[in-house]
């Protein structure tokens, strides 16, 4: 199976889930995924073998252990094909349908403008360009500079920066997680909010909503505020 592809169908899977769960906490939606593979299809797929896919394929956790093929297979279900194979056949020939229709209406444009007679005067319109970001629940999503000083989140809206809104994740973490690199450096870094509760991130600098600088992750604070597991039915921090 190849590597681009089982991100981009991992991806479709996460941004489905997001549509259908009330959380977007990403152990929220690796347990909707499970629930809604066996209500429909009747196989089953654990949620941590979801939430794994999650973390390497759209959060950029490397170090998480690819996809089996039957995983796979259940994810392209979800999204309403029968298999991989069917992903593969359909989705290719929907990108060769798009790509003749951009090149047809495109020959046609170019044929209309040079056909006129007389100056086009066109003004640019940036209203729809998403050009800022805001912090939605979980991680950053790119928005119009023009919605407002908040979002629909409730967050503000500030200039985009690509690197902010690739790195920047809340996610929940069991002792087993993976804190630290080979050699020491800091994999996470932890806010405690007002009610005591130790929120982590994926990357350094300030917390996207209090504005406060995060602090790296330690293994005094492992040891006492992370728990040992994670559990299905327990709500945890994104």
């Amino acid at each position: 199976m190849n590597e681009k592809k089982i991100e981009e169908i991992v991806r479709k899977v996460y941004d489905e889930a997001r549509k259908g769960c009330v959380s977007g906490a990403k152990n929220a939606l690796a347990i909707h995924v499970e629930e809604e593979i066996f209500k429909n299809h009747k196989e089953n797929i654990s949620y941590k073998t979801v939430e794994r896919a999650f973390r390497r394929h759209v959060f950029k956790d490397k170090t998480v252990s690819e996809s089996n093929p039957e995983s796979i297979n259940l994810f392209c279900k979800y999204l309403g094909f029968q298999d991989y194979s069917d992903y593969i056949k359909k989705s290719d020939k929907k990108k060769r349908r798009l790509t003749i229709t951009i090149g047809v209406v495109f020959s046609l444009t170019i044929l209309v403008f040079s056909t006129q007679k007389w100056p086009l005067n066109v003004q640019k319109n940036n209203s729809n360009v998403l050009g800022c970001m805001t912090w939605a629940d979980s991680l950053y999503v790119k928005v119009s500079c023009k919605m407002g000083p908040l979002s629909q989140y409730g967050t503000k809206v500030e200039p985009l920066i690509e690197t902010k809104l690739e790195s920047m994740r809340k996610v929940s973490v069991d002792a087993a997680y993976q804190f630290f690199t080979e050699d020491g450096k800091p994999l996470i870094w932890y806010f405690k909010n007002e009610n005591n509760e130790h929120e982590f991130f994926t990357s350094p600098g300030l917390h996207p909503v209090t504005g406060e600088t995060l602090r790296k992750i330690t293994p005094y604070i492992i040891q006492t505020y992370v728990p040992i597991h994670k559990y299905k039915k327990e709500s945890f921090v994104q």
